[in-house]
């Protein structure tokens, strides 16, 4: 049987592996834009860093003392994929097994928060959504490399190899007064706990940000702490979470929110939502939009994940680390990338302008036509073409079913912000009225009107 070559886009695949720089990474995936953007950025993280790129089927041509011999591993893993029998992070999951002490980041198209968390339980030492990249996290999170680079693995694989140096940095943080019961999610910059407070009868959600360690916290980080702490505090309205406490340790900064049980309304997305549940949905998230708005604060990252659900289907706006901050493109591409899900941005954020209240709107837009149809109004086979579709594409037709929402629609997802509504209070107006004659039935009584939350 023929072995299929194996090349890099930079060195032949027969080189040894030495250069200038004191260590060499490898970036594995399929899209050659994307790996050498990635190659790219990990030079400017660490000058004396290289990168060599290869496809997946190359990479996994490569025996594992190849492997091995670089200093680090960059995979990006798409999690989604259409074919789900295949297991997006089978390929992790077989390096790991038989290098287990190279260092492997992982970068994440179309994951959440529990992908991150089983990411790093199958052994990567950090995990990002590829669209946030930042230059910052990922200088911290490779310096230990230069340090105490990892030496060249055997073949077979180490059956009681220790765990990467930087492992130890994750354990369980101290916070007095909390009992953690278990890790929600997990990130660069923090992690989410379920955890229980002596003082407080529910559950709580408790992010932790540590304060020392691989991840440096900046004084810019600390302010955007207390800002979310602040916002959230200052907002009373049943569809934005209640602040039940927030503080700074000596090692962690903390902050405890509601815990919501249901999932996120990422999770009920993966079944079809009635017209009457859409309807209901989108104005609960207009009515928290208006309440932010009158605070004057943007949120800037609406999107499913970030609406949480609660047993009795009330829609929770969560997650305000981006909120009432001037717009920071992504280092991993300053031309196309932001710190909004790709899917949920608007036009003006691609361009790297400070969108206002409309630009959250038109982020409602994206969230209620994915609600009426089951499908995205934007997408593509990159992130260049998601971008392209935002700024250019024209709104798609909706179903006859939902036709009636279309003028919505079309005023939400205007590419130019003049165009869209003014302020959620018109968008919840409009909503209400083309809504009114919607049938839904109770206990198999029929009735007119949405249901109230």
């Amino acid at each position: 049987m023929n072995t299929p070559a194996v090349t890099t886009d930079r060195f032949d695949s027969t080189a040894t592996i030495t250069s200038r720089a004191s260590i060499r990474c490898l970036v594995v995936h399929d899209d050659l834009e994307l790996r050498l953007r990635l190659a790219s950025l990990v030079r400017r993280a660490l000058p004396k860093t290289d990168a060599d790129c290869i496809t997946c089927a190359s990479f996994d041509a490569l025996p594992p003392e190849r492997i091995a011999a670089y200093g680090a591993l960059l995979l990006v893993v798409e999690f989604s994929l259409r074919d789900h029998t295949v297991d997006p992070l089978a390929r992790l999951e077989r390096t790991h097994r038989l290098t287990p002490r190279l260092p492997i980041f992982v970068f994440a198209r179309g994951g959440d928060e529990r992908n991150a968390a089983r990411t790093i339980k199958m052994g990567a030492i950090d995990y990002w959504p590829v669209h946030a990249v930042k230059l910052g996290e990922l200088t911290a999170a490779m310096q230990p490399l230069l340090i105490a680079p990892p030496p060249a693995e055997p073949a077979a694989p180490a059956v009681s190899a220790p765990p990467p140096a930087a492992a130890d940095s994750r354990h369980e943080p101290q916070i007095a007064g909390y009992r953690l019961v278990k890790t929600i999610a997990e990130s660069a910059a923090a992690s989410v706990y379920l955890a229980r407070n002596d003082d407080l009868t529910q559950p709580v959600a408790l992010k932790v940000q540590a304060l020392k360690g691989r991840h440096v916290v900046s004084d810019d980080d600390r302010q955007r702490f207390v800002r979310e702490c602040q916002i959230l505090s200052s907002l009373n309205h049943r569809s934005v979470a209640d602040v039940l406490d927030y503080g700074v340790t000596e090692d962690y900064l903390y902050l405890a929110l509601e815990y919501f049980p249901c999932g996120s309304l990422r999770d009920r997305l993966r079944n079809p939502v009635s017209e009457a549940d859409a309807v209901n949905y989108g104005r609960q998230i207009g009515e928290a939009l208006q309440v932010l708005h009158i605070a004057h604060v943007v949120h800037r990252d609406l999107k499913p994940s970030n609406l949480m659900l609660t047993d009795d289907n009330r829609v929770i706006l969560i997650d305000f680390g981006s909120a009432s901050m001037h717009f920071e493109a992504s280092d991993l591409s300053r031309s196309d990338l932001c710190t909004g899900t790709p899917y949920y941005v608007c036009p003006e954020q691609i361009d790297n302008c400070d969108p206002d209240a409309r630009g959250d709107l038109y982020s409602l837009g994206i969230v209620l036509y994915e609600m009426l149809v089951g499908t995205l109004p934007f997408s593509g086979n990159s992130l260049q073409e998601i971008f392209t579709a935002h700024r250019s594409a024209p709104v798609p037709r909706l179903p006859q079913r939902v036709l009636r929402y279309q003028p919505i629609i079309d005023r939400l997802l205007a590419k130019n912000p003049a165009e869209r509504y003014p302020s959620a209070g018109l968008f919840l107006e409009d909503l209400s009225a083309v809504s009114a004659p919607i049938r839904t039935s109770v206990a198999g009584v029929s009735h007119m009107g949405v249901s109230s939350p």
